[in-house]
């Protein structure tokens, strides 16, 4: 009588553990599912993505029409060039005449314009957006919002040969402050 006992209850616990199993089961069979569903949309999501940037840059080239002029530097001027700044007259503290400064200037082009990015020894960089007329280079530095030195700076460069231009810089800060270099620009050997 035991025996049977034991067996009944044996049997009990046994249903019941597979019928809890199977609910297991079937709960981590509903979780895959879902799982899979949020997959597939996310892959929705991302071939939607590429198809608009696609989209968007077939309509960039077709923006820029042959007929669109799009700006360079002549390529006697486009690349590196070394620069020789002579403080000439200054009523600024920071500013001292007959201060040099040297630096490489970069003259690069992009859609949005022509360009001179200027770098010190220090990495420090300033970018100015430039236009060209004649013989003459007229550059403006392109403002940072998070710079607090709000220093307006000036240039306007003259061609002299293909292996020299000349020019003068001149800067303002507050308080009316104005400081004016001489430039003199060479070609950087490559």
């Amino acid at each position: 009588m035991k025996k049977i006992l034991y067996l009944t209850l044996f049997s009990l616990l046994i249903i019941s553990c597979d019928s809890k199993g199977r609910a297991d089961l079937q709960n981590r069979e509903e979780q895959l599912v879902k799982k899979e569903h949020e997959f597939a949309q996310k892959e929705s999501e991302y071939d939607a993505l590429l198809a608009m940037r696609d989209s968007l840059q077939a309509a960039e080239s077709k923006q820029l029409k042959p007929d669109t002029i799009v700006q360079r530097w002549p390529d006697s001027i486009a690349g590196q060039w070394s620069s020789r700044l002579v403080c000439r007259s200054s009523n600024c503290n920071n500013y001292v005449i007959g201060d040099q400064r040297n630096e490489q200037w970069q003259f690069v082009a992009d859609a949005t314009g022509i360009y001179v990015k200027t770098y010190t020894k220090n990495k420090t960089m300033r970018l100015f957006k430039g236009s060209l007329s004649d013989n003459r280079i007229s550059l403006v530095q392109v403002q940072d919002s998070m710079d607090e030195s709000r220093a307006r700076v000036q240039m306007n460069l003259d061609m002299i040969g293909s292996k020299i231009m000349r020019g003068t810089q001149t800067v303002g800060t507050k308080g009316d402050c104005q400081a004016n270099f001489s430039i003199e620009l060479t070609p950087t050997e490559k």
